[in-house]
């Protein structure tokens, strides 16, 4: 495969500071990083070229070099060739195209650059931004198969509200660290890559589709007022509508889900789509033999409601990136760890941030009769709050001395720090990547 053949060489490639390099099968691109000028070179097995006519004239005696290098067979002394020869294009590309003013201009840019904090550098939003840009706009054209405007609309409602896009940002950063992991390099967009990572693409706008899907259903269930600073779409549009157009989104990233064929693939997020269902039913019917108030009770029920997307979604990605079972129970493991962390710290902060800053109600847990951590963790240290755990907050004054105990307590404390517990076993499981 082209793929193992252009390891050896991508190396050589990318110590020039006017170029960078990414591969998968069959393809090679190379970015010329001159200013506003992002040329772009396709080399496949068809030896197919694409670049702007500044540069086109210096590849026109470097066309062997390209038949070269897309069937060249692998051995040690042909990988010797291809790194010479991959040094001597670039270098000529480089002296025919840029001046000497330019490349040391570029060269200090690059320096410069490196010098940037590592917060900057391990943004994941920049990681994958080009990616996360298109994918309101991919979802919103899986939501045209309809003919009733008014359902896409409704269905829509959350979509194109703005967020971090928490979940697929999770996906296409492991994405981007599966490939760096077994190919030793990452294209600037997965949108760059082949078929596995389109797919994978496709896979980040279903899991959107589901858990929007599923907090469309949740805002009916608990008759919620806004969501993100927007009216609700239950009190926007009727809990009927709002209950249709939940059911539409998962019926069209059921479709999408089958379009990637993948029976494994399809099979975890079908599973995902059950626990969000159980996990709903644990909260609303308790349990009647009292385990409903327990903390083992409380983490499972989290992972049906948030960690089941979350942990199903990064095995997926592993699957469709072909990554050996190892890799594929480390991103389970990670997605799982990371879903409870995530779910922790947003019952952590319906105790200590406002509405405006959530997005949504704040201190409606309390209200919803729920008991999160904070609550059961301050109940050891109060015992009185098992009463009003068991009557589901309902008598007046329960909610405002349940808050009131919690915030005396070391709830708040704990559940952060279980947290942090969790995140640190996610880091842990995919500590593999590192080698």
């Amino acid at each position: 495969m082209i793929l193992s053949r252009c390891i050896a060489f991508g190396k050589e490639i990318n110590r020039n500071p006017s170029f960078s390099l990414s591969f998968q099968p069959k393809r090679i691109i190379i970015k010329a990083n001159h200013s506003n000028n992002h040329s772009m070179l396709f080399m496949n097995n068809r030896t197919t070229i694409k670049w702007n006519e500044r540069v086109s004239s210096s590849f026109s005696s470097s066309m062997q070099t390209i038949r070269f290098i897309s069937t060249e067979q692998k051995t040690s002394n042909s990988t010797t060739r291809m790194m010479d020869w991959a040094g001597k294009l670039l270098n000529k590309v480089a002296k025919d195209t840029f001046s000497e003013e330019e490349l040391s201009k570029h060269s200090s840019s690059q320096r410069n650059s490196s010098n940037t904090n590592d917060k900057q550098r391990a943004n994941p939003f920049k990681l994958v931004e080009s990616d996360l840009q298109n994918l309101k706009e991919n979802i919103s054209k899986m939501l045209e198969h309809t003919q009733h405007p008014l359902l896409k609309t409704v269905a829509g409602y959350y979509v194109h509200l703005e967020g971090k896009r928490i979940r697929p940002l999770i996906l296409l950063v492991l994405a981007k660290a599966l490939a760096s992991h077994q190919y030793s390099t990452m294209s600037s967009s997965l949108q760059e890559m082949g078929e596995g990572e389109r797919k994978q693409l496709q896979l980040a706008e279903i899991v959107e589709m589901i858990h929007t899907a599923s907090i469309v259903h949740d805002d009916v269930i608990d008759n919620a007022v806004t969501r993100r600073g927007l009216t609700s779409v239950n009190l926007e549009f009727g809990n009927k509508l709002a209950i249709l157009s939940g059911d539409f989104l998962l019926a069209r990233a059921s479709v999408a889900l089958a379009k990637l064929q993948n029976h494994e693939v399809t099979r975890l997020i079908s599973e995902v789509i059950s626990d969000l269902v159980e996990g709903e039913l644990m909260q609303i019917k308790p349990s009647p033999s009292g385990k409903s108030t327990s903390f083992d009770y409380y983490l499972q029920k989290t992972y049906f409601k948030t960690a089941s997307l979350i942990a199903n979604g990064c095995a997926s990605i592993a699957l469709l990136s072909n990554s050996p079972p190892e890799l594929v129970s480390a991103s389970t493991e990670y997605g799982r760890n990371l879903g409870i962390a995530f779910q922790l710290i947003d019952d952590l902060l319906d105790f200590t941030e406002c509405s405006d800053t959530l997005g949504k109600q704040a201190s409606v847990d309390l209200t919803l009769g729920l008991a999160t951590a904070p609550v059961l963790f301050a109940r050891e240290e109060f015992p009185e709050l098992s009463a009003l755990i068991a009557r589901k907050f309902e008598q007046e004054g329960d909610v405002q001395l349940a808050r009131s105990l919690v915030s005396k307590s070391k709830g708040l404390a704990l559940t952060r720090k279980l947290a942090e517990d969790y995140i640190e076993k996610s880091l842990q499981s995919i500590e593999v990547l590192k080698e």
